[in-house]
């Protein structure tokens, strides 16, 4: 049977797979494509004519060939209607440039005059993959956020509560040390509600426009610091530099930023603990921050992978860097920055992010 005879003698039919918005092919018992809708050229990035005649599996990653023929026998033998692949399996399909890119693909068969045609309906699922794959992400980078965050405020509230039984036990205390107590639950509770703050943004960031303005660093620099719960000098020695430069981002988010920073690198520097925060202006319109410890240090491996796969990283990192560091990197992204670490094996690391000093930067 001539295929292109059917086709035109049939018009309603190529009309219809015409205008679908999937793509579709017709292939025969061999194997071999003998009819495709433009949609199907387009997805492809072939031409229908270089199409047409050749097997299907110009379309198939080549791992998958060997056992695609013996799929299309056994269709062919019972054919009907159902989806191709099963829930836990990703499809995926070859473009003229040989580009792998994930599909679905719903099988279905046309009899006429004693010979059938097996029909693939096909759809390019690329971007709902990469929008499942990013909402699994931010599901965990947000978990893990909810876990640092609900330490911060514990901390935060165990202050007050003990400062509050201070006042409640102690009768004896002068009006002055009683003013004193009060005045550090009042500036406790304020920085409890900071944090709660930073959580509603955090989760609705993208839903609305932050408030971008010129950031004082240094300020910023000691909130994140008197986050920090069991700071004590004697073990911890941080140097920050003074009058650093300033940027443009929201401030509460670049906190976070910060108190990420500094907390690892009270975790995992020397002992004692010793620490620089400083900035340095870069000639294309961003200023570079960062963070020094004096810790055991990373390997080139767990660079490369610390701020995108913490996971891998083993049990020991994930505790401190962590899933942490993701959220550092999405947020920085959010104002148009960068993160970067450099690092040496039992000489410390030096953990930066970059950021615009104008409005009308872009990286």
């Amino acid at each position: 049977m001539d295929f292109s005879d059917f086709f035109q003698n049939n018009v309603s039919i190529e009309t219809l797979v015409e205008s679908m918005s999937e793509g579709v092919i017709f292939i025969d018992k061999v194997g071999k494509i003998v009819f495709v809708n433009s949609k199907a050229a387009q997805l492809f990035k072939y031409t229908e004519e270089e199409m047409l005649g050749k097997t299907i599996d110009i379309l198939i990653p080549e791992k998958y060939r060997s056992v695609h023929s013996s799929h299309i026998q056994y269709y062919f033998q019972n054919p009907k209607i159902r989806s191709m692949g099963d829930s836990n399996s990703k499809l995926l399909a070859k473009k003229k440039s040989g580009e792998e890119f994930p599909v679905e693909i719903s099988l279905s068969f046309l009899k006429s005059n004693g010979t059938t045609l097996g029909m693939a309906f096909i759809t390019d699922i690329s971007a709902r993959i990469k929008a499942e794959d990013e909402l699994k992400q931010r599901n965990i980078e947000l978990d893990a956020y909810a876990h640092t965050v609900a330490h911060d405020l514990q901390a935060q509230l165990n202050s007050i509560i003990g400062f509050g039984e201070l006042l409640k036990i102690k009768k004896d205390l002068t009006d002055e040390k009683r003013e004193y107590f009060a005045d550090l639950i009042v500036k406790n509770g304020s920085k409890m509600s900071g944090i709660i703050k930073n959580i509603l943004v955090y989760a609705t960031r993208g839903k609305e426009e932050l408030e971008i303005s010129e950031i004082d660093m240094n300020h910023i620099v000691s909130e994140a610091i008197e986050r920090i719960p069991n700071i004590t000098r004697d073990q911890v020695s941080i140097q920050i530099e003074d009058n650093m430069a300033s940027a443009f981002a929201y401030a509460p988010l670049i906190e976070e930023v910060w108190f990420n920073y500094i907390s690892n690198a009270i975790k995992y520097g020397g002992n004692p603990v010793k620490i620089e925060i400083g900035s340095s202006l870069k000639e294309n319109g961003y200023c570079k921050y960062w963070v020094k410890d004096n810790g055991k240090g990373l390997s080139e491996e767990q660079m490369k992978i610390i701020f995108s796969d913490p996971k891998k990283l083993g049990k020991e990192k994930i505790k401190g860097h962590g899933l942490g560091l993701a959220i550092v990197q999405r947020i920085v992204k959010r104002f148009d920055g960068w993160v970067y670490v450099e690092s040496k094996l039992n000489k410390g690391s030096t953990f930066s992010f970059y950021l615009p000093t104008d409005l009308n930067n872009k990286k």
